[in-house]
C-alpha cells in the first residue's frame, strides 16, 4: 500500500506542470476587462465531505471449515469468526479545483475487527487536467469503470473486492482502485479513452482469512489463515472507443494483460495470473418504456498453448461471454432490471478430457440470469433492493438484498443480506453457502 501511494504522491506534479503553460497560454484576456469592483462572490477551490460508518455482520452458518496453505500440510479444524464485517471506517475527500487542474484525495481510517487490523488507506490519489481541447489526462491513484452491465463484468477489467461485495459494504467498494494513467481522446463525436496500469492491480478475490471457499487440488472447503500465489508485476493496458448516434450508444473495447483473479496452477503447485488478451464491444438503447444493453467478449487466454505447456500446470481456456439486458420503470419509483447471461468455454471437451474432476468443470455454456428490483418510497427516503443471481446450468445462486432510510442530509440506515445456496459445494456460487450472512450500517455524512 505504502509503495502504491508513493508512486501516485510521485506523479501528482507531473501534469501541474505540463498543463499549467498550456492554459496560461491560452488565456489571453485581460483579467481587468469584467473587473465588478470585488462584488462577485469568492467561490473557494477547495471542496471537503467525508462520512463516519460503524458496520456489523453475521454469519448464518457455523464457520467452522478446514484450514490448510497447502496439499502437503497437515489438515486441522478451524474455528472461523462468526463475523465477516465488523469495522468503523472514517472517510475524508478533498478536491482542489483550478481553472487548470484538479486534485482529488480520498483517505480513510479502518478499523477492522475481524482481521484485526487496523490501517489507512489511500482511496484515490490523482490530479485531472485538460491540456487541449480534445485530451483529457488522469493520473494517479483511481477507480476505474465501463460498460453497460449491473453486477456482470465482462469488459470491465479493472480491478473489484469481491470481499466487500460478498460482506455488505457499500456497492462503491466493489470497484477497487489502481495506480493508472488514464487518457481520453475526443475526435469527431467519438472518444478514445486508453489505460496504463504500470504494476498489475489484481481483484481482492476470497482467499479464506474473511470467507471459505472450495479448493478443486484438495477436494473439500478450505479457509486458510494466509493464501499464497504468484504475484505478477508487468503491465495492464485498457482501451474503448465509444460514441453516441441518434441516442444509441456504442462501444468497443480492448484488454492487454492477465485474467485478474488467480485462474491458474503453475508448476510450482501455486495459484497464478494467467496472461489473457481481451476484444469487445456493448450496445445500450432506448427501448419501448426501457433501456436496453448488450455486450459480447472474447477471452484469449494465450498461456493456453503448447508453447507454455513445459512449465504450467495449468491455464483457464480461452472464452467468449455474452449478456443481454432491458431496464424498465414498472410503475412509479419501482424499477425493474433483468439480463441474461451466458459463458461459452471453448475446447471444452478437451479440458474435460485432460481435468481430473471432469464432473465438476462448469458446462461448456455455462448460464446466469439477474433480476434486480428497486422500490423507493417516502420521497426516496426509503429504498428497497432485491438482486438475485441465478444459474440454471449450474444449479445454484445469490441473493443480495438491501433496506437504506436515509434520515437527513448526514444520517443514513442500511440493513441487508448476502444468501447464496447452491446444488454441489462447488459450483461458483454453491461453494459460499457457509458465507450467507446479514449485515447492518450507520454512516454519519458531512
Amino acid at each position: 500500500m505504502l509503495k502504491h501511494s508513493c508512486y501516485a504522491t510521485k506523479i501528482l506534479g507531473l501534469l501541474i506542470l505540463f498543463s499549467y503553460p498550456l492554459h496560461a497560454a491560452q488565456n489571453t484576456t485581460d483579467d481587468w476587462a469584467d473587473d465588478g469592483w470585488g462584488d462577485d462572490e469568492v467561490v473557494s477551490p477547495w471542496k471537503v465531505s467525508g462520512f463516519i460508518e460503524g458496520a456489523y455482520g453475521r454469519f448464518t452458518q457455523n464457520q467452522t471449515q478446514i484450514n490448510t496453505l497447502s496439499e502437503s500440510e497437515n489438515l486441522y479444524s478451524n474455528s472461523r469468526s462468526n463475523s465477516p464485517l465488523e469495522e468503523i471506517r472514517a472517510r475524508i475527500n478533498v478536491n482542489y479545483s483550478t481553472l487548470h487542474f484538479d486534485i482529488t484525495a480520498k483517505g480513510e481510517l479502518l478499523f477492522d475487527q475481524v482481521l484485526n487490523n487496523n490501517k489507512f488507506l489511500v482511496r484515490e490519489l490523482n490530479i485531472q487536467a485538460s491540456p487541449f481541447d480534445f485530451l483529457d489526462i488522469k493520473i494517479g491513484k483511481q477507480v476505474l469503470t465501463w460498460g453497460t452491465a449491473d453486477y456482470l463484468f465482462i469488459n470491465d477489467l479493472f480491478p473489484k473486492d469481491w470481499q466487500s461485495f460478498f460482506s455488505g459494504r457499500d456497492d462503491e467498494y466493489l470497484k477497487a482502485p489502481s495506480n493508472s494513467v488514464k487518457t481520453s481522446w475526443f475526435i469527431n463525436g467519438y472518444t478514445l479513452d486508453v489505460v496504463w496500469t504500470p504494476e498489475f492491480t489484481e481483484d481482492n478475490f476470497i482467499r479464506g482469512e474473511r470467507f471459505s471457499f472450495y479448493s478443486p487440488q484438495l477436494q473439500q472447503q478450505i479457509a486458510p489463515e494466509s493464501f499464497t500465489y504468484q504475484e505478477p508485476n508487468d503491465e495492464q493496458w485498457f482501451t474503448r472507443l465509444s460514441t453516441t448516434q441518434q441516442g444509441v450508444e456504442y462501444a468497443l473495447y480492448g484488454y492487454k494483460g492477465r485474467w485478474t483473479t488467480p485462474e491458474g496452477i503453475n508448476s510450482s503447485q501455486l495459484p497464478y495470473f494467467p496472461k489473457m488478451n481481451s476484444v469487445g464491444a456493448s450496445i445500450r438503447a432506448p427501448l419501448y418504456k426501457g433501456l436496453f444493453n448488450a455486450e459480447i467478449v472474447n477471452y484469449n487466454s494465450i498461456e493456453n498453448t503448447e508453447a507454455y505447456y513445459s512449465n504450467t500446470y495449468f491455464a483457464p481456456y480461452s472464452q467468449q461471454r455474452f449478456l443481454i439486458g432491458y431496464e424498465t420503470e414498472l410503475i412509479k419509483n419501482v424499477t425493474l432490471n433483468t439480463q441474461y447471461y451466458v459463458e461459452h468455454t471453448k475446447n471444452h471437451a478437451q479440458l474435460a478430457s485432460s481435468y481430473a474432476y471432469p464432473e465438476q468443470l462448469k458446462d461448456r455454456n455455462r448460464q446466469l440470469l439477474t433480476a434486480r428490483l428497486t422500490i423507493r418510497a417516502l420521497q426516496q427516503t426509503l429504498v428497497y433492493s432485491i438482486f438475485t443471481f441465478y444459474s440454471p446450468t449450474d444449479h445454484d445462486g445469490y441473493l443480495k438484498s438491501s433496506i437504506s432510510y436515509r434520515q437527513d442530509d448526514h444520517w443514513l440506515y442500511s440493513v441487508g443480506a448476502n444468501v447464496f445456496w447452491g446444488k454441489e459445494d462447488f459450483s461458483f456460487f454453491g461453494q459460499h453457502q457457509k458465507n450467507s450472512n446479514i449485515w447492518a450500517k450507520v454512516r454519519y455524512q458531512f
